[in-house]
This record gives C-alpha cells, structure tokens and sequence, in this order.
C-alpha cells in the first residue's frame, strides 16, 4: 500500500493522427475500388480478388490504429510507459528505474543534443503535439548492457516528481 512519502504521478498523451498514416489507409482503399473494378470486369479477376481483400484489410487495420495514446505512471522512481489503442488494447512498453536513468532533458538543452548522433535503442512515446515539451531520457539496460533512449511529453508535475529520484540527471 502507499505511504504518505510515496510518489505516484499518472498521466496520458494523445497521438495526433500522422500524414503518412492517411495517406496510406487513402492509397489501400483506391487500390481495393480499382481492383474490385477489374474483378468485375473480369480481368484477372481471381489476383484481383485477392488483391481487393488485401487492400482492405489493411485499410482496417490502419484505422483502427488512429487512436493511440501513451501513459506514464511514475511510482517511487520507477517509470512505466505503457501504448494504448483504440481505448482497447493496452501495451506495456518499457519500465525504467530511477538508478538506470542517466539523463533526462528537455528538448533544445544542450544536455538533449549529447545523445542526438549515439546509435541505441529508440521508443518514441511523445504524443508529436507542437504545445507539449519533448524530453528525451536516456537509461541503461542492465540485463542487455545498453543504453536506450525515450521520448516522451512530461507534465511538470511528473518532472517535479522525476526530480526526488534523479535531481543530477534532469536538465530543462
């Protein structure tokens, strides 16, 4: 159970609806009306049958995946990030430790650049929204023995939090 010293911060981002994403789920269903099209002309019909089925299929699942947000729950040092779909799906993405985090800084900080060019490991969990500030973490997998970097949309309130654990790693 908690005490009244622990710290628990929970808060979601939304995803905005990327580009590419409609422009791909407009390509699948253009792609399916021509090939039901030509089926129905009977050119090629069975390839174009199957194609039909394909492109729509893959219309669906692109927009089923429109709704994505992420959620971070920070518990005694312990940040947990986990994907949820369509209010449905929930996907546990990463857990990072308060003593495996080595930097966490906000975009445009020097700090946030060191990290720019380093080949690692990459979750983006930033909800891509122009008002919310992007931070980047960078931690250590023990287990792997390596570093891996998140992106990610704080409050303030959860940075204010982030701060009893990690006060040397935080850069703003």
């Amino acid at each position: 159970m908690f005490e009244m010293n622990d710290t628990f911060v929970e808060e979601s981002v939304k995803t905005k609806d990327k580009v590419q994403n409609k422009i791909l789920m407009g390509l699948c269903i253009a792609l399916a009306i021509i090939c039901l099209g030509a089926s129905l002309f009977k050119i090629a019909s069975i390839v174009t049958g199957i194609l039909f089925i394909v492109f729509i299929v893959l219309a669906y699942m692109l927009m089923g995946n429109k709704n994505i947000e992420y959620e971070y729950d920070y518990t005694n040092g312990s940040l947990e990030i986990a994907k949820i779909i369509n209010n449905e799906k929930r996907k546990h993405l990463l857990t990072v430790e308060s003593d495996a985090v080595k930097l966490i800084a906000a975009e445009g900080v020097n700090e946030y650049l060191k990290y720019d060019n380093v080949k690692m490991k990459i979750y983006d969990c930033s909800g891509d929204l122009e008002e919310a500030k992007k931070y980047v973490l960078v931690a250590h997998d023990e287990k792997k023995n390596v570093d891996f970097k998140v992106y990610f949309n704080p409050s303030e309130k959860l940075i204010a939090a982030m701060k009893k654990y990690n006060k040397q790693a935080i850069y703003e």
